[in-house]
């Protein structure tokens, strides 16, 4: 199965969808706030959303939204600067508001946007302030990257840079579709997002044909493997959100079971999904975690999230510190079945693979000053490839996380302030 190519661009590049962001106020920054996507015709949608039972308003609206209508959604509006969790029913009714300022805005039926908000949590929307900026976010809207940019921009929040991603696919029909998507994240992010029952969001749309069934399992078992095996800091937060749209623009034959197009959506899901771990709050570094020949698929997954997630593994990476003794303990607590005399852990590098644990024991090199050699292998890299060898079966997966730098302790520190 092909995972597509690479186009530039993002939630614009498909056909029939426009964007925009501007500055509402909602930042004290000034920065922009406020993004919305608009399909030019109805669209399918499917979405995901966080465990955490603590769930904001825009969660809960979301939710409920695509329930009632996943045949009929237009677009998504995105307020950035508050998070509109905690926020009790007042929350609610100031989503519905400044949404039915939007569908007033752009003539749009009420009910057709989907919501979203990333921020602080307690705060809730200054409704004024983003309804009188709905004319200006209607001039900023466009086609293509002068949408997209704008838009992608306006999500974030402690980001540092825009996350975007988009892909071109031929299904087996032969027309040609594309799938694209931009996304913010990070700090609070380790998510656990699942259908309906500092935050990630990721948005992502397609002119290809397919119902919203279809469209929710392909979502799904994208996100278990992309969004799902990322952790910055270990915090599942209040707002996490995931939303596809379908538009069908680029015609042809509905993408439902083509395998070309859950291809291409989860291409799509993990060039975000890394995007946001290397950009976690204060990193320096990305760390890979590829384990391989657990026992399950879920035990191979169990695994990689603990050493991705584990701070003490964040701490010496940040540090360059061999201490391979911290990748161990990770799998030791992880839950994943394993034996730790036959665990093989390696360094990955395009010299050659650099083995730290072999048959449980640390490696030769790793004696005898062998550490400062490694230390300063690591001191050169800004992507850290580990591979974990659990020798006890078929199942493979792959996590994402970052260091952990002062920076993120000083950011968090006065997150609010």
């Amino acid at each position: 199965m092909t995972q597509g190519i690479r186009v530039p661009g993002g939630i614009t590049t498909p056909k029939g969808y426009r964007a925009g962001g501007v500055a509402a106020g909602v930042k004290r920054s000034g920065r922009p706030d406020l993004a919305i996507v608009l399909s030019d015709r109805d669209a399918c949608a499917a979405g995901v959303f966080t465990t955490n039972l603590v769930k904001a308003a825009p969660v809960l609206m979301g939710m409920e939204t695509i329930l009632a209508r996943p045949s009929a959604i237009r677009g998504i509006l995105t307020v950035s600067g508050t998070a509109n969790a905690l926020t009790g029913a007042e929350g609610i009714e100031d989503n519905r508001s400044v949404l039915s300022a939007a569908e007033s805005e752009f003539g749009l039926p009420a009910g057709s946007l989907l919501p979203a908000c990333t921020g602080v949590i307690g705060t809730r929307i200054p409704v004024d302030r983003v309804v009188r900026a709905m004319p200006s976010l209607h001039g900023s809207l466009a086609i293509g990257p002068e949408g997209g940019e704008p838009a992608a921009h306006a999500i974030l929040t402690t980001d540092t840079r825009t996350k975007q991603a988009a892909v071109r696919v031929r299904l087996h029909d032969g027309v040609v579709v594309k799938v694209g998507g931009m996304a913010k994240g990070s700090g609070m992010v380790a998510p656990k997002l699942a259908p309906p029952h500092a935050t990630t969001l990721a948005f992502l749309t397609t002119d290809a044909r397919a119902s919203p069934g279809s469209l929710g399992t392909i979502l799904n078992r994208g996100i278990e493997s992309s969004f799902n095996m990322v952790t910055v800091d270990g915090d599942t937060s209040t707002n996490d959100t995931v939303y596809l749209l379908a538009n069908g623009a680029a015609g042809g034959e509905p993408a439902d079971r083509d395998p070309a197009f859950a291809e291409a959506v989860y291409s799509v899901l993990l060039s975000l999904a890394r995007q946001v771990a290397r950009d976690g709050e204060g990193a320096t570094k990305l760390l890979t975690v590829k384990v391989t020949g657990a026992r399950s698929v879920a035990d191979a997954r169990l695994a990689a999230r603990a050493v991705a997630g584990s701070m003490l593994v964040k701490a010496a990476l940040f540090g360059a510190d061999p201490n391979v003794g911290r990748l161990a303990a990770a799998l030791g607590y992880s839950g994943a079945r394993l034996d730790p005399n036959r665990l093989d852990i390696l360094l990955e590098r395009p010299r050659g693979a650099l083995p730290l644990i072999t048959g449980g024991r640390p490696a030769r090199q790793l004696e005898n000053g062998g550490g400062m050699r490694v230390r300063d292998i690591l001191r050169q890299l800004d992507e850290v490839p580990i591979t974990i060898r659990l020798h006890e079966g078929s199942g493979r997966a792959t996590a994402w996380g970052c260091d952990l730098s002062y920076a993120y302790v000083q950011i968090n520190a006065a997150y609010r302030t």
